[in-house]
């Protein structure tokens, strides 16, 4: 199975009238069904469901087992007639996404289904009718009640109770000061944001730099994880150990992925395996899929190690200037 770059496929009503399938660039008619790539970096891909089902046959034997409720029965009835059989799903996009923030909605939302419970958000919830907290993750926003969201990002919840911000209703504050324990540890804020580009892989040439999650020094020689951080038109780079990525809120094991994709010759297998020991564990309702670390192993062992040279003629990279014979004599 060829690797793709989306953490997500969703199929949703088209309301676009000029809006064309970025495979087969045939547009895609209003009010029909149509697939919404969301990949790794970069904008979402729109795709007809079929083409869509081509691109990301993983994504699609996920939702055709899981049954996805973001999925329409006509949508699943495709993938199960064109995904092939054996295909391995891919990791669950959700459970495996990790929030990376909270906000409370200042205009009145509209009804959406609460991924945790399944009912309809906002919604009847005893003191707290009528709320909905907006999550934010690598693949798009949901809608959650505020005892849902308590129960799978406590860490955020915390956060927010202690920043008290004036955006946020008090009667939600008191809920979650009251119901998530004091040794919950607030959630820090994500340290890659307002970055930029794809992230690398690479060899830390010195000890200088420290790991924007732990803040300690990396050491040389070790795998760090660099990133692009945008002040304005002046970029810096951001750091990070492999394990802390693993770690911090940023992480999806499609990065882990992709920057193996794109790894420099010179690192060696062995470095890879050593992640072993900070990678989180397969989580058990991940059971039908292969751990995260074969997966990159797999992955490595399909990329060329031997560095790609291209002939260039030199005129065009080096600043060679042939003079003509004596012209620099005085004769």
């Amino acid at each position: 199975m060829r690797w793709n770059p989306y953490i997500d496929l969703r199929v949703e009503v088209s309301n676009a009238v000029r809006c064309k399938c970025k495979a087969c660039d045939i547009e895609i008619s209003r009010g029909e069904l149509r697939v919404c790539a969301i990949p790794v970096v970069g904008k979402q891909e729109l795709y007809h469901v079929d083409c869509g089902i081509k691109r990301a046959y993983d994504h699609a034997a996920r939702k055709l087992k899981d049954k996805e409720s973001d999925w329409p029965e006509a949508a699943l009835k495709i993938a199960k007639r064109l995904v092939p059989e054996g295909t391995i799903p891919v990791r669950r996009s959700y459970q495996r996404t990790p929030l990376l923030n909270l906000s409370y909605p200042q205009t009145p939302p509209r009804t959406q289904t609460c991924p945790l419970c399944g009912e309809d958000c906002p919604g009847e919830e005893g003191a707290l009718t009528g709320h909905a907290i907006r999550a934010f993750s690598l693949d798009g926003e949901r809608r959650f009640h505020p005892a849902c969201i308590r129960k799978l990002a406590p860490g955020l919840c915390r956060r927010i109770v202690l920043e008290d911000s004036e955006r946020w209703p008090r009667e939600v504050l008191d809920f979650w000061t009251q119901t998530i324990p004091d040794t919950i540890k607030p959630t820090r804020r994500s340290p890659w944001q307002d970055t930029g580009g794809l992230p690398t892989l690479e060899r830390a040439p010195s000890a200088r730099a420290a790991c924007r999650y732990c803040s300690e020094k990396i050491t040389k020689g070790e795998l760090r994880l660099a990133r692009q951080k945008v002040f304005g038109t002046r970029r810096s780079p951001v750091y990070f150990h492999v394990g802390c990525f693993a770690r911090s809120d940023d992480y999806h094991p499609k990065i882990l992925e992709l920057v193996v994709l794109r790894i420099d010759p010179e690192i060696q297998r062995e470095e890879i395996e050593a992640w072993s020991e900070v990678l989180p564990a397969t989580p058990e309702i991940d059971d039908d899929v292969p751990p995260l670390l074969d997966c990159l192993l797999d992955l490595f062992d399909r990329v060329p190690r031997e560095a790609e040279t291209e002939a260039v003629p030199s005129n065009l990279t080096e600043n060679l200037v042939e003079f003509p014979r004596g012209f620099f004599s005085s004769e």
